[in-house]
């Protein structure tokens, strides 16, 4: 059975909005978002999680882009907070 699509615009945009709001990336925010919605449906989730990652930037102390890869692993849940 193929995968429903929940994507929604404005529930994207508002945890860009939400996590924004603490200093989070818009890149993460939109992991966080899309990871939450592959969670939602148990047919795509394997029984104690799985690992979802998002490459990013982040600035150094001297104002340098550092590459990162932002990871979380499995049996983390990805509840809402």
């Amino acid at each position: 059975m193929p995968a429903l699509n929940h994507w929604s615009e404005a529930d994207a945009a508002a945890a860009i909005a939400h996590y924004g709001a603490q200093g989070i990336g818009e890149d993460l925010a939109l992991r966080t978002y899309s990871a939450r919605l592959l969670d939602a449906d148990p047919e795509l989730v394997l029984h104690g999680g799985g690992n979802t990652s998002v490459k990013s930037t982040v600035t150094g102390l001297l104002g340098e882009t550092i590459p990162l890869l932002r990871v979380k692993g499995s049996g983390w849940d990805l509840a809402p907070d």
